[in-house]
């Protein structure tokens, strides 16, 4: 019976233990779960950004482009036939005039079968009284005249002729300039079209340059460029005098030329220049800076603050500056563009501003 007594007594003790341990868990359970719901903060705090109000300003469209320049007028100086060259009238850099002698082969036989020629004419012009007084007279029939008339006439083609080859033993500039290096020497054999002489005329100077394709439909002849060359600080102005009539195929532009005012002897046929180009000027544009701007696959998009929250908004741009963009819709002037600070914002999101710029 006493020992019954004891392992009732053993049992209650064990069950009691069990309660207290399993109470304690589900307290402790309780008390940390309190504890922890206290410690989770609501939410992380507003990121600070930069934001900027848009508005709507004059914008001019700008092209940038580079270019070539351009004599006026640019030729090689070459020989049309084979000689031996025996008046040499032109040293580098020197200016000649239109028209002046510049080199001469020899054309003793030419000059022999012109004096030849010459003589014979004579004597065919001196019988021509004779012969016109013989057919009055009908003492030579007109058939025999019209042949002596042939055979004079055969001498004056064979003079032109001879004159013509002659003409191509001379070199005469084609137009007023300056004379590039000369590459023969007096008394040097020259085979038909040898090089013997650049000629040009810089003055006034043209500058070759593209534009893309998007921007053929606003530039005609007339409208204004500036440009710069390298190694001179100051800039040029130019009026395009021609267009080109149709778009390049492998580059999808269109090639332009245009004139610089005035003179400029500092200038080289050949450098390089960079050109500006001012298409037109638009009202009311509304540019923001180009770092606002959040490139996505097939869309941009800028974030605004609209009743204190953070919205992206999509938007499709046009022409830029080196550090703006102009945005031609999506915008509004007056909208609170986010600047700066945009990794750290996500949409619906409350914000500090930092500043204003």
């Amino acid at each position: 019976m006493q020992k019954k007594n004891i392992a009732r007594l053993a049992y209650l003790v064990l069950a009691g233990v069990l309660v207290y341990f399993i109470w304690s868990s589900f307290f402790k359970t309780n008390t940390t779960t309190e504890a922890g719901n206290a410690a989770v903060p609501a939410g992380p705090p507003p990121s600070t950004v930069k934001v900027e109000i848009v508005q709507a300003s004059n914008f001019d469209v700008l092209v940038f482009a580079t270019g070539t320049l351009v004599a006026n007028q640019e030729v090689a100086l070459t020989t049309e036939t084979a000689g031996k060259i025996v008046q040499l009238n032109l040293q580098e850099g020197e200016q000649v005039n239109r028209g002046q002698l510049l080199l001469k082969l020899n054309d003793a036989d030419l000059q022999a079968q012109l004096s030849k020629l010459k003589t014979r004419l004579k004597e065919f012009q001196s019988r021509d009284t004779r012969q016109k007084a013989l057919l009055d007279k009908g003492a030579i029939s007109q058939e025999e005249y019209e042949l002596f008339e042939t055979e004079k006439q055969g001498v004056t083609a064979d003079m032109d002729l001879v004159n013509a080859q002659i003409g191509k033993t001379e070199i005469r500039a084609p137009f007023s300039g300056r004379v590039g290096l000369r590459y023969v020497s007096l008394g040097a054999f020259v085979n038909q079209n040898a090089n013997i002489a650049q000629l040009v005329n810089a003055e006034p100077m043209l500058v070759d340059f593209a534009v893309p394709e998007r921007y053929a439909s606003m530039v005609s002849q007339g409208t204004l460029i500036l440009l710069t060359v390298e190694n001179q600080s100051d800039t040029f102005k130019a009026k395009v005098i021609a267009v080109s009539p149709s778009i390049e195929a492998n580059s999808r532009t269109l090639k332009l030329r245009a004139r610089l005012e005035g003179g400029h002897s500092t200038l080289v046929p050949g450098a390089f220049a960079r050109v500006e180009l001012r298409l037109r000027q638009l009202e009311d544009a509304l540019l923001i800076p180009t770092r606002s701007v959040v490139p996505e696959l097939k869309a941009k998009k800028v974030f605004l603050i609209k009743n204190g929250l953070v919205t992206p908004t999509y938007i499709e741009t046009k022409e830029r500056t080196a550090n703006r963009i102009r945005v031609s819709s999506g915008l509004q002037a007056g909208d609170t563009l986010i600047t700066a600070g945009i990794l750290k914002v996500r949409p619906g999101q409350q914000v500090n501003v930092l500043e204003f710029e």
